[in-house]
């Protein structure tokens, strides 16, 4: 259903774009920061309905009717929580406008779901199936052992465009092997990230053996097909043993997870290196992930486990495929 009641045009062809819906297309909301200029312009300029416009997520998903197409567009700003945001109604979407350069911290211009509260596992945990978000971050830094991910995802067919999930700020996030910046869990089933960012190298210095940015967190349920596109891995560690993405359990990944066009970056001291980019155990599924022409820095090699549970197209494979060296020699050194 469309709803064209005070819909520009042009606003109504982009949501229709972006999101792929085309007539499919829901009813759509916003969210504003509260004392914003944009709450004005909305109503008084945009002749929008105050009901339709909202000023924290929770109310916002609120108002999101279920298996819809409804759309919550949010405008710049920093939206703080103290409990976490469960996206549970299918076909609903999250749209950011800050336009397509999301990166920074929640201090910056763009627009920036995050929390600071101990005890909040996830800033957002999408159970709904059929998804959409787009233009924005997630960001967990309470230092806390219970704040375990930026996102958490726990549904079918979700689709994440240039978000970026951004965990492992406080001290004891860092030195705690579960937490992580992206949450993969066992409903996960065929997620497609696009240009998307995990994790960062700026604040902390993550410490935990075998901890990852990405983790595959539940033991059971093997979730399959997802896609990481052009996504960037970023960390910032000393110690040798942490890893990228981890996968800590043989059943919690099932088949065919393609990492395209994907770099992994580790950044401390430009001399430490860390062993290996994934972390996986003994017993997982073979040729479970999958690497298309992806590229790492900072690290020795991609998996020290000789498991063929990682597998690769990039040339020279084994341990210097894609791995990112100085270029002193004619095969680097």
């Amino acid at each position: 259903m469309i709803n064209r009641r005070n819909l520009d045009p042009s606003l109504l062809n982009w949501l229709m774009g972006i999101t792929g819906l085309g007539p499919g297309l829901g009813d759509v909301h916003y969210l504003v920061p509260v004392a914003s200029a944009y709450y004005s312009w909305l109503r008084d300029d945009l002749k929008q309905e105050p009901s339709k416009i909202h000023f924290n997520l929770a109310d916002g998903y609120n108002a999101l009717t279920a298996s819809r197409n409804d759309v919550l567009l949010t405008y710049p700003g920093t939206y703080l929580a103290t409990t976490e945001q469960v996206w549970a109604k299918a076909n609903t979407h999250l749209i950011g406008m800050a336009g397509p350069n999301v990166l920074g911290d929640h201090t910056e211009p763009s627009v920036v779901f995050h929390t600071q509260t101990a005890n909040v596992a996830a800033t957002l945990s999408v159970t709904g199936g059929g998804c959409q978000f787009h233009n924005f971050q997630l960001i967990n830094n309470a230092s806390d052992a219970d704040n375990l991910t930026a996102g958490e995802i726990d549904s079918y067919s979700s689709y994440w465009k240039n978000v970026a999930f951004q965990g492992h700020y406080g001290a004891t996030q860092n030195s705690t092997a579960v937490c992580a910046s992206l949450y993969i869990m066992d409903g996960a089933f065929n997620p497609i990230f696009d240009h998307c960012t995990i994790g960062q190298d700026n604040w902390g210095t993550r410490s935990a053996a075998n901890s990852g940015v990405l983790r595959f967190a539940d033991t059971t349920g093997r979730p399959s097909g997802g896609q990481f596109l052009d996504c960037l891995f970023l960390s910032r560690s000393v110690t040798s043993t942490v890893c990228m993405v981890a996968v800590p359990a043989a059943q919690c990944i099932g088949r065919s997870w393609l990492f395209k066009n994907c770099h992994f970056s580790n950044f401390y001291d430009e001399v430490t290196l860390l062993n290996q980019v994934f972390y996986t155990v003994t017993g997982t599924q073979k040729f479970t992930m999958q690497l298309k022409g992806c590229s790492s820095a900072g690290f020795t090699e991609w998996q020290t486990g000789d498991f063929s549970v990682v597998v690769s197209d990039m040339p020279i494979t084994g341990l210097g495929g894609g791995q990112m060296r100085q270029p002193t020699a004619s095969v680097g050194s």
